[in-house]
């Protein structure tokens, strides 16, 4: 099969990206019932919902997710870079999958496609503890012991980032590596918002830490001790501080960490979109991707409000 252009695999995301949900189709779903929300929400055709079917609204959501990621794997024309992104399905699954395990749980009904490694072959690997069919760095993670699933969930998190430093080192991409730098700052800030709120001392902290990104290591437990105003001064470093600062003015004001997760992620999405929104850039897939993705995030909410 010959390999897909640039200019091609941007069209089709252009055409795809009119398929996103307006504001006018997102006040209909919050004014609607539950029940009529997902009939809404089928009869638009999100997640192959149809006219007359009766709708459930995490069905049509992880069907909508799993066909997105199937066209970003069938349209990228370069597979290292936007497979990065589709990681975090395979992390997903990891912890699914080593969690029933451990706890002697079925979990099939968990695992979700649409990642870069089949549910099958990680449940194969997990179960039977072999990991060289797997990046390194997950079989790394993998072969370790945990004393809970917080340390192993956390571990698999870094296996992630470890896996896509060694990508980017070997296929260099300056804007996906300023991106995942970011993801990391952004990501460390969260963890360190919700250590505040849960009392945890430096050393739990540093358990859930990311590596890889531009803010100092010690900034972090360092924030532990300062008082909620003083947060955003001692979090905003780095390269990616501007940011940093505006989502926390937020958050400050607001105090929902999701929200700030939310803010993040907008954050991203711009940094992808103004490092290069061309018709030869790898930015415009991977930014419908992830509107897809906080689409199925905040559809995911609504529902749950619903219920």
């Amino acid at each position: 099969m010959a390999q897909v252009s640039y200019p091609f695999a941007v069209g089709r995301i252009r055409v795809l990206e009119t398929r996103l949900l307006d504001s006018g189709k997102w006040a209909r779903l919050r004014e609607a019932s539950r029940e009529d929300a997902a009939r809404l929400l089928a009869e638009s055709g999100y997640g192959g919902g149809k006219p007359g079917a009766k709708a459930e609204p995490e069905q049509l959501i992880r069907a909508e997710t799993e066909e997105t990621h199937r066209v970003i794997a069938e349209l990228s024309p370069e597979p290292a870079w936007t497979d990065l992104f589709l990681l975090p399905t395979d992390a997903h699954n990891i912890k699914a999958i080593y969690k029933g395990k451990v706890l002697g749980q079925d979990v099939s009904r968990l695992l979700v496609d649409g990642g870069t490694i089949s549910p099958e072959l990680l449940r194969i690997c997990i179960e039977n503890g072999e990991y060289s069919m797997l990046p390194p760095a997950f079989g790394a993670a993998l072969e370790k012991e945990y004393p809970d699933l917080l340390r192993f969930s956390a571990a698999v998190d870094r296996a992630v980032f470890e896996h896509i430093r060694q990508v980017l080192k070997k296929k260099k991409n300056p804007l996906l590596s300023r991106y995942f730098e970011a993801q990391v700052d952004f990501t460390n800030v969260v963890s360190t918002l919700r250590a505040v709120r849960l009392h945890w001392d430096g050393e739990k902290l540093e358990t859930v830490l990311l590596p890889g990104g531009t803010i100092p290591a010690e900034t972090f437990p360092a924030a532990l001790t300062v008082p909620a105003e003083g947060l955003s001064a001692a979090l905003a470093k780095g390269e990616n501080a501007s940011a940093i600062g505006r989502v926390l003015g937020d958050y400050l004001q607001s105090g929902d960490i999701t929200q700030a997760e939310q803010r993040f992620t907008e954050e991203r999405i711009a940094l992808l979109k103004n490092g290069d929104d061309s018709a030869f850039s790898i930015g415009p897939i991977v930014c419908y991707l992830m509107q897809r993705e906080t689409e199925a995030r905040q559809l995911r909410v609504l529902f749950a409000e619903k219920m």
